[in-house]
């Protein structure tokens, strides 16, 4: 079936066109033994390699445009070199007859024409014909060429007097001659005219012949042209032919196709550069949307994976309490008093999304000077108050080390990975946290002198509900959130965050943050009077 038919037959009626009984319509009844048409999801361009082509390839235009303004050329030469031929040739013969009729008017004797001068005296009577023609216009060769003996010249047009002209044969149409004349001639005591002509069969001949040459030239230099042109076309298209080739094997699916590059000084070669560039930034970009897509698919599991657990719980407490199963008093307390944890864990679970999600967006982060000794040295206190059982430190100078950021958003990073190394490490453990200032970064590590993790733990510390013991009791373990809360936090502040072995055993996390600069880096002074104060009346 034709496809513009099939195209045809497939799209939906016009509106207000009728709906047959049998076809697919809008409301229109069809046939229940007729499979209805698929629905078609988008639009697909026919397979190249499957499709006749309909238009010319672009080597096989480039082909026919240098063959054909080549041809164009040639022509041009062929039409101007025979006629510039043909004139200088009849130029030539112009001369040659002036010649003779200036050397026949001084032979003349009182104007009359003695015969003997045309067939001993005459120099040019071997190239130079001569006739007579009366005052009534007959005329009568004296003497012929040698080069065409039986030459009849037809004088009858009188064109000839004075001025050379072109004349006909008046026994052979397909001869012609170059003639002129002039009067004042007495011939056998006739008055006429005596005039001298060339034949012009020569001239054709030769013209003939230059035609000729001049077509087999231009056929035989257009084949060696196309030949040419084709192979050179050929040869420097290749890498396009490549491209195109790499590009339908993109379009079916083969994302790791490339295309061969050549010299990066030519528009191809540049092309080809830009094009592997362009397969490298889409499948990078592919690449990180996979990722991305299989790290909210884990991120979903596990969400739904711990939510499951507390709901469970939950549900299993109501359900034996509605089953009677719960026989005193006591037992209904311990079941209350679990229900009330795992909601209070569910719900810290929640919060802990919610902030995660806060933490991702762009405008979760706030713009304040926030001075990182003074938020540093609240989080240690609050930690040694909360655990005085392990030994919290701080290493930091007594200049401000300001950044631009939430305060409330960085006092929950550090919080949180002090709160880390308090749920994670034994009692008598040593944390420290020293602040490492920088011209435009700001370093503050967070280490301790506990047990540490492993190689294979180190660099998934910041997966989301990723846990280091997965045997350990949510009860003791948390949701597995901290740690990426942290992250998203710190990557919201544009900054960077890192894990790695502290020198002597146990955890170190870094975080590095942009120090504040410019305008946003000069704190405010308070006024030294008051705006309503009296004394500032004027």
């Amino acid at each position: 079936m034709d496809p513009t038919l099939q195209s045809a037959a497939q799209s939906p009626p016009a509106p207000g066109a009728p709906v047959h009984p049998g076809e697919a319509g809008d409301g229109g009844p069809v046939d229940p033994g007729r499979e209805p048409p698929k629905e078609r999801t988008g639009h697909r361009r026919p397979d190249p390699t499957g499709q006749p082509r309909r238009r010319w390839t672009l080597r096989a235009r480039l082909i026919a445009l240098v063959v054909a303004t080549a041809a164009v050329a040639l022509v041009a030469v062929d039409i101007v070199v025979p006629l510039v031929v043909r004139s200088e040739s009849i130029n030539s013969k112009d001369v040659t007859l002036a010649a003779a009729n200036s050397q026949a008017r001084q032979g003349l004797t009182a104007n009359d024409l003695p015969p003997a001068m045309l067939n001993d005296d005459s120099g040019l009577k071997g190239e130079v014909g001569w006739s007579f023609v009366t005052l009534g216009g007959v005329s009568r060769v004296l003497l012929a060429p040698a080069s065409d003996e039986g030459a009849n010249p037809d004088m009858s047009s009188g064109a000839w007097l004075y001025e050379p002209s072109t004349v006909g044969s008046a026994s052979n149409t397909d001869r012609r001659y170059r003639a002129l004349g002039f009067s004042g001639v007495t011939y056998n005591q006739q008055p006429g005219y005596l005039v001298a002509w060339i034949p012009m069969s020569d001239l054709d001949e030769q013209l003939r012949r230059l035609v000729l040459a001049e077509l087999l030239i231009t056929a035989g230099l257009l084949v060696l042209l196309g030949a040419t042109a084709g192979l050179v076309i050929r040869r420097e298209l290749r890498p396009l032919e490549s491209i195109a080739s790499a590009a339908d094997a993109i379009a079916r699916g083969d994302l790791t196709r490339r295309v061969r590059e050549s010299d990066p000084s030519t528009e191809i070669g540049r092309l080809g550069y830009a094009f592997n560039d362009m397969l490298d930034g889409i499948s990078s970009l592919l690449d990180e949307r996979r990722r991305n897509e299989d790290k909210l698919r884990r991120f979903i599991a596990d969400a739904s994976h711990e939510l499951r657990t507390p709901v469970a719980a939950v549900r299993g407490y109501t359900d034996l309490y509605r089953a009677g199963a719960l026989p005193d008093e006591s037992s209904v307390d311990r079941a209350m008093e679990r229900m009330g944890f795992e909601s209070r864990r569910m719900g810290a679970l929640v919060d802990d999304l919610l902030t995660l999600i806060q933490a991702d967006a762009e405008h979760a982060v706030g713009h304040e000077l926030v001075d990182l000794n003074v938020l540093l040295t609240g989080v240690v206190d609050d930690a040694a108050v909360i655990d005085p059982a392990r030994t919290w430190r701080l290493i930091s100078g007594n200049q401000p080390v300001d950044v631009v950021g939430d305060r409330l958003r960085l006092h929950q990073v550090f919080a949180n990975l002090l709160s880390n190394i308090r749920t994670h490490t034994p009692e008598g453990t040593t944390a420290t946290t020293s602040v490492l200032p920088g011209s435009g970064e700001i370093a503050v590590s967070v280490s301790d002198n506990g047990p540490g993790v492993s190689d294979d733990d180190l660099d998934r510390l910041f997966d989301r509900f990723y846990r280091v013991d997965p045997s350990r009791s949510r009860e003791r373990g948390g949701t597995g959130l901290g740690l990426s809360i942290v992250a998203a936090i710190v990557r919201g502040h544009g900054g960077r965050i890192a894990a790695s072995h502290a020198p002597g055993g146990g955890l170190t996390i870094t975080v590095v943050l942009p120090r504040a600069s410019g305008t946003a880096a000069v704190r405010a002074t308070p006024l030294a009077v008051a705006e309503d104060d009296p004394r500032t009346v004027g």
